[in-house]
This record gives C-alpha cells, structure tokens and sequence, in this order.
C-alpha cells in the first residue's frame, strides 16, 4: 500500500464550489435582517459604529479629496495612515469605489459574505494539498470560514479580509518549496503586508514557525538555495508593501500603546484568572460575542477575538488526528501554538511583544486545524470516538460548571453563572448536537458506508446554524435598526446648520453616537477611532481624559469645546425622558437652537473661528504644577509652550501673571472665549492638501490653529516658510506679522513618496528575479498535492504515471 502518494492532477476540484457554499451559507443568515431592514445589515458595537460609517465616509474622502490630510476624522488625521488599518489595503473594498455612494452600505453584506466564500475557497485550495478527497477538502475549508474565530470577528468587518487572503500565504509558500515556482510567495508577503499591517507582523511569526516545524517532513522539498530565494522573495513583498507600510508605520509611532511592553510576572503568567478557560471553552464550544464575556466573566479581552470552535467537529477532529500521528508536523505546530496562546509573552510575539492582549492571531493555527480535521474524517485508519469523547467531556465540564452557585448581595442562585444564561444554553446544546451530529457521521465511516457526502451537508448546515447563534444574539444586542438609519446612515437629509462661507466649525455629539457625524459630514470632535495622530493621543491625559480608541471627552471638560472650533452641540434624548427635559445642556455658551434629526440641537454662542490669537503663555514645566481640570481651562487663556518656544517668542508673547491662574470657572470661560474673537482668522479654507487663512493683526503674534501637529504639515506665512510651532500639548502655531496675513499650511502623508519608490524599486526587484532565475521549461512535472496517509485510494492511470515520474515522491508498495 502507498504510504505516500504526491499527486498533480487537478481535475474537477472545487473551487468554485467552495465559494458558494461559503458564500451562500453566511448570507442565507444575514438575509432575513437585511428584509427587514430594507437591505441594510446592521450587526452592533464596533461593526455600527465603526464599521460602517468608515466604509461611508472612506468612500466619500477618496473620491472628494484624495489621500491627503481629512478634516472629518476627530480633529483631523492623516488618512492613509488612520483607515490603512481598517480598509484601504484591502481589495475587497476597493470593489465598492465604484458605486455610489448610497449603494456602499447596501454592498457592505454582499461582501462580508463574498469575505466567507473566499476563505472558504482559499482554505480549500490550501487544505487540498495535503487531503486527497476534495469534499473532505471542502469541508475543512468550511470548518476555518465558520470558524469561531470569524464568528466572533464579524463584529470586526475589516479582520475578514485578512483571513480570507491568508491561505494563498501558506499556498505560495509550499509552491516556492515544493515546486520550485519563484515570485509567488514575494506577490503573497506583499499582499498581505498591503492589507493589513498589524495582522502582517503576526503572519511573519507564523510562518517563521511553519517553516521551521516543516524542515524535517519529507514532503517539504527545501534547500538552503530555496530558503535563501525564500527570504530574497519576503523582501521584495515587503518592499512592494512599503507604500502602505511605511505611512502606516509613521502614523502610529506616535501612539502610546505600540510602545506599551510585559514587565516581570506578567511575562510568563496572565493577571486575568479566566483568560486560559476562555482560550479552551471558546474551542470546543461556540465563542462569547465580542464585549459579552459569558461563561467566565472579564473586565478583560472582551475584544480580543478568542475564538477557535470548528462547526460540528469542535476539537474532536484535531484530537483524533494528534493522538494517530503524533510526529506529524502539523501535531508540532498546534502544540507550540497552544503553548503560545498560554503564555502571555509568546502570545505577544505576534504583536511586537505589545502588552496590550489579543487573540487575533489564531485564525493561522485554526487553518492547520482545520486541515488536520479533515484529513481525520478522511483517513479511515484515524478513529475520531477518542476526539468525540475528549469534547463531551469538556462540554460536560463546561455545563457543570455553568450551573454552579452564584452569590449575590447576599443570595445564593443558581443556573446563572453565566451572564446570559439562556445564551449559554443554546451554544452548549448547539455544540453538542453537532457532536451527535459528528459520531454518527463516524458510525458511517467505520462500517464502510459512504459518509463524506452526509458529512459535508452536516457541516454546513452546522456552519449555518452556529453563524446564527452568533449573529442574532449579536444583533438582540444593538440599537433598534430604524434610529441608525434614520438619524444615522440617513440623518443629513434631516439636519440643516448655519454655515459661514470660508470658515470651519466642528460639532459634538451625545455619548453612543460617537461617529454619526460622519454620516452626516461634519467634523467631530468626538470620535471612535483607534488610529489617530500622536499629537490628539498626547493632549487628552494632559487634561485628565483618557484617550485610548476613541476620543470621548465628557462635557465638563467645556474649555476644550471652545478651543477646538465646536459650534453645535447635538444632544440625543430618550423619548421616555422627553417630559422632564429642560432645554438646558452642560456647556457653557451653548444655547437651544432647534431639534432636528432625533437630536437636540445648541449652538454654540461664544464659538471661536478656526485660528486664534493668544497674549500670553505658560510654559509645560508651570503647567505641569496645576490640577488637570486647571490645566484644561487655562488653554483658552494662555498658550503652552516649551521653554525653548517661550525664549523664542518672548518679544512677542508674554509670560502669564500667576493670579490669572487661579478662580478659572464659568465665567472666566465666557470672558476668555470673549479675548480670543478679537483677533480671529476672516477666512479659513481647506481640503486634504491643507488649509489656507487670513488674519489681520495690530503686531505680531502667535497664530493658534486646533489642527493636530504632524510632520507632515510645512507651512508658509505672506509666500514665506515658516516654523511649525508644537504647542498646548499638540497643536499647531505659526508666527505672523503686523497687519495683513495670509498663511498656507501644506500636508503631505509622511513616508508616502518615500514608499512608492521602495515599491516600485522592489516590483523591478521582483520582475528581475523571475527572469534571471528562470528556468527552461522542460517536461518535468512537480507537484500540487501532499498525501501522507494511508487509505483505500484508486490512483488513475495519469497519477500513477506522475506519481512514478516526480522526483519529489518516493513510491513505497
């Protein structure tokens, strides 16, 4: 018998199968919302907030502006280097810049679905190297598509597009080893490096250890001449990369939370006591939701994305196989991942040893897995009871546990251990009836019946099934789908604001509704966004407010309000409190205007004009001696300086007498709102490439603009360059003369220019490569298939005549 059998032939396969089912098994589950909604699929937290508004508004900047400097992120940002991240890698979103921008967030669902069917497909073709049946094949590349990790990561739109892309990582690089095929494992590290950054770092990792545990199996055909290509090939991608990297790299230097590492006991050991039972439930049974931590309750990792459940087979598969081929490579790599995700600094190597906790790397060894789960289903010699009984056993634990007694302000209760109890129950039972579902498929497979076919049909089904726990307890849990598309998605049809010509005003908006204004169109200073300049990560602790994904700063930090240009304040109130409403909001200056879209509308009656004028300042080291909230209202009174700046400018601003310090309140605001709009910019214009200002002033002073320092701002004042002044913990000043001015502020993405010529450098790289490592076509065939298991197998006519003719296959009778 043929222990190991390396095939080519690639008749008949499934790819175009493998997406629909893939395609159609997640939107069969989101259709009946989107009828409901009226072809919107509104999921909740991140996915509502973040997800879609920046599909919306990416889609408008990009056609409107370009790539450049945009105003309606918080308080302006770089945009190639804030929404790199989330979408503009990403090919599947570049398929929406066609349409209008109307029918964006009708595609939105189309394509989350086209997400699936494409792991599904890019699994299969990965899972088929090493499976020979392909519907075995087709059901591991379901298993990874529907894997818990993608349920949970639903909520994160933009994380789909990595794993749907990640296989051809793996595929490109066996096709380097094995068949000697050059160039395509540089176009995959480029790919994936231009799609996402964080994810990349984490890929790196991955397939560093993938190579190593790889070294020794005899159907991995390396030398050191091709592991050399091999690391030719990683720095051409990540040179073609490089004009996406390297702005994307810039822009987050700047943050504090990249720079955050593992001290002491928390290298080797997890302060959170439940973080190592989540990891295992969220395995074997359907994962928590994003933010609801059920079974083990946490403050912690509430979005780290731990999840790993494969639909119906669990870890039963895995176990089955592990415990027959216990010297497989795949055997080792799962071991040293598990050991990975249990050891808190090993678990950050996938993020630059970062403190911060994420799971968002599993998705790589859940690929393995689920290849090894369908190679268990195939493989007649592997006995998948043992794997079954392993899970029950878990679940079991798992449902023992979830009816254990809680105590709560002195009583006793039991069955609700778990946040959501009735929650808990359906996935537990989900997840035990695929287990069913599994040991009969089993049955039918050890009496020598046709099976695959039933197991097939089982799992999509489960994958449907499963996707729907997930997705429906997801959407119990959002606001009620008319108030997002009628205030939200919709509401600029319905809001109507006084707007100066040439001028620039910012709004602010209730808690919850963080990023509505960019529905709408406005800038914001509040905002949900996690990639932002440095600069607005600095300001925020100087005044007490922590500034960590979104900037959130609440209304009694007023001051701010002020400084920042907000004109309009939108205040949403409830319906049930509508009776007892008072018309008055918490921001001084601010006045009822109207209500329009659902919200409460003041406006601001002291609003400053974008670019202002100071008298005096104070410097960092003084400031630094006052409260937080003192330090917040002294910025409209004094500019903050560095020592340095203060000795630069000292002819032209002076220094602030400490009794202006003290008693600041209400109405010093007022008064200090009041100073500052004798000297305001007439005109302000701007678009991504900056913004242009005129002042008139009676001698020279300090210009203060509320636009984030970057470097890649220059600026000129009357056609002259001028020093970019970093000050109040962030923003920009620039020096202009008596009498008339006009100043030009100018922005260019840092590191863009730079890293278009790196990639093109590298695309020459690439193409010079290939050609000069060309080889004569000859007759040789290699090989697409791996096959290192024994099982009854009918190889026709041509496979065994290339089987016979590979020098990459060894044929043992």
């Amino acid at each position: 018998m043929n222990t190991s059998i390396l095939v080519n032939s690639r008749k008949e396969e499934k790819y175009f199968r493998a997406f629909i089912i893939g395609f159609l098994s997640l939107f069969l589950v989101i259709l009946p919302i989107m009828i409901y909604t009226g072809g919107y699929y509104l999921y909740y937290g991140d996915y509502n907030s973040q997800q879609i508004p920046f599909y919306i508004h990416a889609q408008d900047f990009i056609k409107n502006e370009g790539l450049g400097w945009d105003w309606g992120t918080d308080l302006g940002s770089n945009f190639l280097g804030s929404y790199s991240f989330y979408l503009l890698g990403s090919p599947f979103f570049w398929l929406t810049v066609p349409l209008p921008n109307n029918l964006v967030v009708f595609a939105m669902p189309v394509l989350l679905a086209v997400k699936h069917g494409v792991a599904t497909l890019t699994a299969y073709a990965f899972i088929r190297r090493f499976v020979r049946n392909k519907n075995a094949a087709l059901i591991g590349g379901l298993l990874y598509a529907f894997s818990g990790f993608q349920l949970f990561n639903i909520f994160f739109n933009h994380f789909q597009d990595v794993t749907a892309l990640f296989p051809l990582m793996l595929i490109a690089l066996e096709e380097r080893i094995n068949n000697n095929r050059r160039g395509v494992f540089a176009a995959s590290v480029a790919l994936m490096g231009i799609i996402n950054y964080f994810f990349f770092t984490g890929q790196a990792v991955f397939v560093i250890l993938y190579i190593l545990v790889r070294l020794k199996s005899p159907d991995f055909n390396i030398t050191w001449k091709k592991f050399f290509g091999l690391v030719i090939e990683a720095v051409i991608g990540v040179m073609i990369a490089m004009f996406m990297l390297l702005p994307s790299a810039l822009a987050i230097l700047g943050n504090y939370r990249i720079n955050e590492r593992l001290y002491g006991l928390d290298l080797v050991a997890y302060s959170d006591k439940t973080r190592i039972l989540r990891i295992i439930q969220s395995f074997f049974m359907i994962p928590d939701v994003p933010a609801r931590p059920n079974l083990f309750s946490s403050d912690g990792a509430k979005w780290a994305s731990i999840g790993g459940y494969l639909p119906m087979f669990s870890m039963a598969g895995v176990i089955a196989f592990s415990k027959s081929k216990k010297k497989h490579w795949s055997v080792r790599l799962v071991i040293i991942c598990m050991i990975c995700a249990f050891i808190p600094i090993l678990n950050s190597a996938f993020y630059t040893f970062n403190s911060s906790y994420y799971a968002r790397w599993f998705y790589m060894p859940i690929l393995i897995m689920a290849m090894m789960t369908a190679q268990a289903l195939d493989d007649k010699s592997i006995d998948l009871r043992s794997g079954i009984k392993v899970c029950g056993i878990v679940m079991a634990g798992l449902a023992v546990i979830s009816i254990l007694p809680k105590k709560t302000d002195d009583e006793v209760s039991w069955f609700e251990f778990a946040n959501y109890p009735a929650y808990f129950a359906l996935i537990l039972f989900i997840s035990i009836a695929g287990l069913a579902l599994l040991y009969f498929i089993d049955r039918l497979k050890k009496k020598g019946r046709t099976y695959i076919i039933s197991a097939l049909v089982s799992t999509v089904v489960c994958c449907i099934v499963c996707t729907s726990s997930v997705v429906y307890f997801g959407v119990t849990l959002g606001s009620y789908p008319s108030t997002y598309i009628n205030n939200g998605i919709n509401g600029k049809e319905n809001i109507t604001l006084d707007e100066e010509e040439n001028q620039y005003f910012r709004i602010d908006i209730s808690e919850n509704y963080d990023n509505y204004p960019m529905f709408w169109g406005y800038s914001s200073m509040r905002a949900f966004q996690s990639i932002v300049p440095g600069s607005i990560m600095e300001f925020y602790p100087q005044i007490g407010v922590t500034r960590d994904v979104a900037s959130r700063a609440p209304l009694e930090k007023y001051t701010i309000r002020g400084l920042f240009s907000v004109k309009y304040f939108f205040d949403k109130v409830y319906s049930d409190k509508e009776e007892t409403y008072t018309y008055i909001c918490d921001l001084p200056g601010f006045e009822y205007k109207n209500t329009q879209n659902g919200f409460y509308v003041y406006e601001n009656k002291y609003y400053l004009p974008m670019g202002f004028t100071f008298d005096n300042y104070i410097t960092e080291e003084s400031a630094a001696n006052h409260s937080e909230q003192t330090r917040e209202r002294l910025l409209l009174r004094a500019l903050i300086l560095s020592d340095e700046q203060a000795e630069k400018y000292s002819d032209i601003i002076s220094k602030l007498p400490s009794e202006k310090t003290l008693g600041l309140n209400d109405s010093t605001y007022i008064q200090d709102c009041i100073e500052r709009r004798k000297e305001v910019c007439s005109e302000f214009t701007y678009d991504s490439d900056g913004f242009d200002a005129e002042i008139n002033l009676e001698k020279s002073k300090l210009v203060f603009f509320s636009v984030p320092y970057d470097k890649g701002w220059t600026a000129y004042v009357n056609g002259k360059p001028a020093d970019i002044e970093k000050v109040s913990y962030g923003f920009m000043a620039v020096k202009a003369d008596a009498g008339e001015n006009t100043i030009e502020f100018r922005y260019e993405t840092p590191g863009l220019k730079i890293g278009i010529v790196i990639s093109i450098i590298g695309l020459i790289c690439l193409g010079a490569y290939i050609v000069v490592f060309r080889k004569k076509k000859n007759n040789e065939s290699g090989f697409s298939h791996c096959y290192d298991y024994s099982k009854d197998y009918s190889c026709s006519m041509e496979e065994q005549y290339l089987n016979k003719k590979s020098t990459n296959c060894k044929m043992e009778e």
